[in-house]
């Protein structure tokens, strides 16, 4: 890809994050974590729908790697349909970027740089996160985002928003750091 299409697509996305946040009323900037016991205020017990964000479960018992090193031309690391495009001088200099997609209950990955850092880049990164193995149902019924996790503990920690193509099955959101980054309902 370009530096003029990585361009036009950080563009793109930067217009298209703009406008669902002004028509949805999802939070946008960063939230307080959710904690464990937050009860379920669901209208009608359909998930998401004014209740604590949730982690959306997906689980797998595949765990998913592929890495690539990434100069300051830019690049992409692709894992079937999840993907990481760094922008052109986003990084300083070459870098190996892994993309991690876990076993587990949750649709979660693990970005990571150089064997297991996380970084933050000169400028923010767009990210692509497929949630094909999740309940079709589910997912067309709930307003999707991402956010920041903590590995570990599956803590919510940060809203990263998103933009939720419900044909594709795939989220997409721009972040300046790596970190462990979930769906949530």
């Amino acid at each position: 890809m370009g530096r003029a299409s990585l361009g036009r697509l950080a563009a793109i996305l930067v217009i298209a994050l703009g406008l669902t946040g002004s028509c949805r009323d999802l939070p946008t900037a960063p939230s307080a974590p959710a904690t464990k016991d937050a009860p379920n205020s669901s209208l009608l017990g359909l998930p998401g729908l004014w209740s604590a964000p949730r982690l959306l479960s997906c689980p797998t018992s595949e765990t998913q790697s592929t890495s690539a090193l990434i100069d300051t031309q830019g690049g992409t690391v692709s894992l079937g349909g999840t993907s990481v495009t760094i922008p052109l001088n986003a990084l300083l200099g070459p870098t190996t970027v892994e993309l991690n997609i876990p076993a587990g209950q949750y649709m979660e990955v693990d970005l990571t740089v150089n064997g297991g850092q996380h970084i933050s880049f000169l400028q923010p990164v767009v990210v692509t996160i497929d949630y094909s193995r999740c309940n079709r149902l589910a997912t067309l019924l709930s307003p999707l985002s991402v956010w920041n996790i903590d590995p570990t503990t599956k803590a919510l920690l940060e809203n990263m928003g998103g933009v939720d193509d419900k044909l594709t099955q795939s989220i997409t959101f721009l972040t300046p750091h790596f970190s462990g980054f979930a769906i949530a309902y």
